[in-house]
């Protein structure tokens, strides 16, 4: 997978969202996207709910990327993935 950098970002920056990452569909649902190799995670989540967040989103972040998954397939999958 590639190398995201991982960056706490307030929840009104964030607009509710849990966490972004830079191959989201910028647009009415995601009015603000991370730059380039970056990913944002909502500051007020707890640490161990961050960590599976972040893992969320660098799953779907590499299903969008490399395997051109739309984001609501790689979203899907990344759900599951992140209860393990």
């Amino acid at each position: 997978m590639e190398k995201l950098s991982v960056f706490v970002k307030s929840n009104k920056l964030m607009k509710g969202n849990l966490g972004l990452h830079d191959a989201l569909p910028k647009g009415d649902k995601f009015p603000i996207v991370p730059p380039k190799g970056e990913i944002w995670v909502n500051e007020k989540l707890p640490v161990q709910r961050r960590k599976q967040v972040i893992k969320h989103e660098k799953i779907e972040n590499y299903l969008m990327k490399k395997k051109n998954l739309t984001y609501n397939k790689a979203h899907k999958i990344a759900n599951k993935w992140e209860q393990h």
